[in-house]
Parts: structure tokens; sequence; C-alpha cells
């Protein structure tokens, strides 16, 4: 809701030009149902529509494209056009709130006609997309999400073998039948194992829920910056226990390669400084 309503915010002056525009050149001859039905077919983004009188009283079924729901014709509209105005513009458009009936993000536009008021509810998500304002549907966007799920799906396949593999290791160690001077070497995998598999599959995750199943809420780089921290601190902790295996394996065997556990643990004291530059800096970009 709150990315398909900064979008929104950020186009609306022309979407409210765009919604005047069409509301403006619908003049139904009468306020019967088939005459209202006749908006749909001129507006895709339309979810509901109906007529009220000038008592505020709802004169028609709600309209929805596929059913009427009559229970609604006669109640009292009046709290609701206590937020109406007509003085800056002939056709008055809310600001975007959660339907009752459709649960979506919707924006409602009232008219003053036939000596009442048109209110026709707008889905915002579906106006963003006719107005392509969030995404186009052209061949190259196909085949980009096509890549990008199966690359999710490879790259998630391969996340969940890794945490499988480390799983493995422990419980065949745990069982005995890995037992022997290299438990602490096995020990280490394991874990290793698990947290790669963990970074690759919330990397996964993300790319399919952002750039395939819910592109349309993909605003900004705020989710990329929070992705690609999490990935980083991730790598950061596998590395992390790599520099102490790497020490317990030198100290058990041959001190003098105690200075390439040093350059290991320098590497990953500079990787840990750079994500923290790198978080500072975004959020004060934010």
């Amino acid at each position: 809701m709150k990315r398909i309503v900064n979008i929104y915010n950020e186009h609306k002056n022309s979407v409210q030009f765009y919604m005047r525009g069409i509301i403006q050149n619908f003049e139904p001859r009468s306020t019967n149902v088939q005459e209202l039905r006749n908006f749909f077919e001129a507006e895709k983004a339309v979810e509901i529509i109906y007529f009220v009188d000038e008592n505020f009283i709802q004169l028609t079924p709600s309209i929805a494209r596929k059913e009427l729901i009559e229970e609604r014709e006669g109640t009292d509209k009046s709290f609701y056009f206590k937020w109406v105005s007509f003085k800056d513009e002939s056709i008055h458009i809310s600001n975007p709130y959660l339907h009752y009936i459709t649960g979506q993000p919707t924006l409602t536009a009232v008219k003053q006609i036939n000596g009442g008021y048109l209110v026709i509810d707008f889905d915002i998500l579906k106006l963003l997309g006719e107005l392509r304002l969030i995404e186009h549907n052209s061949g190259f966007e196909k085949v980009n999400t096509v890549i990008m799920a199966g690359g999710g799906i490879l790259l998630g396949v391969v996340s969940v073998f890794l945490i499988l593999y480390g799983a493995y290791i422990f419980i065949a160690m745990l069982f005995g039948s890995l037992v022997g001077e290299n438990i602490m070497h096995d020990i280490f995998t394991s874990i290793i194992s698990i947290t790669i598999g963990l970074a690759m599959y919330d990397l996964a995750k993300t790319i399919i829920e952002n750039d395939v199943l819910f592109k349309t809420f993909n605003y900004g780089t705020e989710l990329q910056n929070k992705t690609l921290t999490k990935f980083l601190t991730s790598i950061i902790i596998a590395l992390s226990i790599e520099s102490l295996m790497a020490v317990f394996k030198i100290v058990l065997d041959d001190y003098s390669k105690l200075i390439n556990a040093f350059y290991l643990v320098v590497g990953v004291t500079l990787l840990i400084i750079g994500t923290a530059i790198f978080n500072k800096l975004s959020y004060r970009k934010s």
C-alpha cells in the first residue's frame, strides 16, 4: 500500500488530470444500472460506481463489474460527503484509502449530475498500470521476468541444497560416521554451508518477490539497500567463521602460518567497516 501511494503521489497531477478527463466526458442519460455500467467499458480501473441524491441517500446498488451489491441501496452517505468539496474543481477526488469491499488501494471521484452525485471508485494499482507509470508489458519485460524467475528459482534450489548439505554433515557427525581428527572442520563446514544457504535463499526470495511476483510494488532503493546489507552480513558471518576455523587449524598444526589467518581477519574487518559505511551513507541519503 505504502509504495503504491508513493508512486501515486509522485504522479498525482497527471493521474488526477486523466481521471477528471474521462469522468467529465461520461454523461449518462439516466442513473439506471445499465446506463452506469457503460463506464466500465470506458475505463478498466473502475471497480464500483453508484448514484447518490442531493440528500446523500444512495439511490442505486453499488455496481461492480460482475455483480450488484443491492444491500447498499438506500444507505445514508452523508458521513462520507463531509470531506467532499467542489470549490476548486468540478470533480472531487479523494485521498488514497483501502476499499471496504475490494481491499485494494482506492481513489474515489465524485461528480455532480442530474441533481445528485455520481460516485466512482478507482483501483489505484490498475490505474497506474493503465497509465504506464509502474511498468510496461513489453516483450522485453516479459523475457526479463522469465529470466529473473528462472534465476531466482535456481538460486533457491542451490540454497536449499547448501542448507541440507550442512544438515547432513552435522547429522553424520552427530551419529559418529564423521568423528575423527577433523571434527572441528566438519562443524565449521556445516555452519558455513547453512549460513551461506540462508543468505542465498533470502536473496532468491527477494528477487522473486520484487522482480517477478510483485514487480509493480518495487519502488525506490530502500529495499535494494536492505537486501544488500543482509547478504553482506551473511557473508561476513561465514568469513568470520572461516577465520576462526583457520586460526584453530594453524594453532594445532603450524604457528608459522598464523600470518595467513591474520590477513583473513583483516579482510573480514575491512568488509565490516565497508558495510557500516555503506549503511550510514544509505541512511543519510534516505
